[in-house]
């Protein structure tokens, strides 16, 4: 997200020096175009420290010239009060602009900054109508997630639990889409059943295998632990060991201790096979 890289721009630069930057001045900007006017803020936050004063001035110089990716950034600063004093209405105001401009990231900010009550009183129904219309309009399964998060978290409160299937149906279509946190959601849905949609063991298992194989570490420790103890699928220490080891690679706790106590348990050579599995899973990555 435009809005994340900003913030890790501003605190973690470290690279090579840059052409000095120019000092904010409207003459100085009217000679630019509006890249070169972000081109200019980023100079100003690799200086050492960062100049995040001038950044944002540049930055608002660009967004009124026609900068898309500055009206986001520049919201950003207002909404962490970065060079500015913090303003969560004037931030509102440029992610709104940068949602019409057809950034769907800043419709989606806007709707967890209402989820989350930051800088505004916290509207679950003002959230949802920004994720609905970010789908709607866009065809954007990271709005489709974002939405069966909030439908999953009112089936798990016992609000609303025909919400169930309509989750699924949002989680299984983000899914595809390439949203793998969805398998998360999905797996732990079956596994417990949630509002209207009935546990199915099988159907847990195979969205958890999906969310291990792409990464995710909480499903690569609920794998290492099946395979551990042989619930639902067939017992496999050496199996177990590798999802444990990517899990705690992933800096999951309980795949740590999981891993750890699996060793215990096997020979030399499962040791190694084991290992050996979880390099062959990363090489093929």
């Amino acid at each position: 997200m435009h809005w994340a890289f900003l913030f890790l721009t501003v605190f973690l630069i470290t690279g090579p020096a840059h052409a000095e930057p120019l000092p904010y001045s409207p003459e100085a900007a009217a000679e630019l175009g509006p890249e070169e006017q972000r081109l200019q803020a980023e100079r100003h936050l690799q200086r050492q420290p960062p100049d995040v004063v001038e950044a944002r001035r540049w930055l608002e110089s660009a967004a009124e010239s026609g900068s898309v990716e500055a009206l986001g950034e520049v919201g950003w600063l207002y909404e962490q009060g970065l060079g500015v004093e913090p303003d969560v209405g004037r931030a509102l105001e440029y992610y709104r602009e940068a949602d019409e401009a057809g950034e769907n990231e800043y419709g989606l900010r806007i709707g967890w900054m209402y989820v989350q009550g930051i800088g505004v009183e916290p509207d679950r129904g003002v959230a949802e109508a920004w994720f609905r219309r970010v789908i709607e309009e866009r065809n954007d399964s990271a709005a489709r997630l974002a939405l069966a998060s909030l439908l999953v978290s009112d089936a798990l409160a016992g609000l609303r639990p025909e919400r169930g299937t309509e989750a699924r149906d949002l989680l299984i279509q983000a899914l595809e889409d390439g949203e793998t946190d969805a398998a998360f959601y999905l797996a732990r849905m079956y596994m417990e059943g949630i509002g209207n949609l009935p546990a199915d063991p099988e159907r847990a298992v195979h969205f958890a295998r999906i969310g291990a194989e792409t990464g995710h570490p909480d499903m690569q420790a609920w794998l290492a632990s099946l395979h551990a103890s042989g619930e639902l699928v067939p017992q496999d220490l050496v199996e177990a060991h590798k999802w444990a080891s990517l899990a705690a690679a992933g800096g999951n706790q309980t795949g740590e201790q999981l891993r750890r106590q699996i060793a215990a348990e096997l020979s030399d050579n499962e040791l190694r096979e084991a290992r050996r599995r979880a390099f062959q899973w990363l090489n093929d990555r």
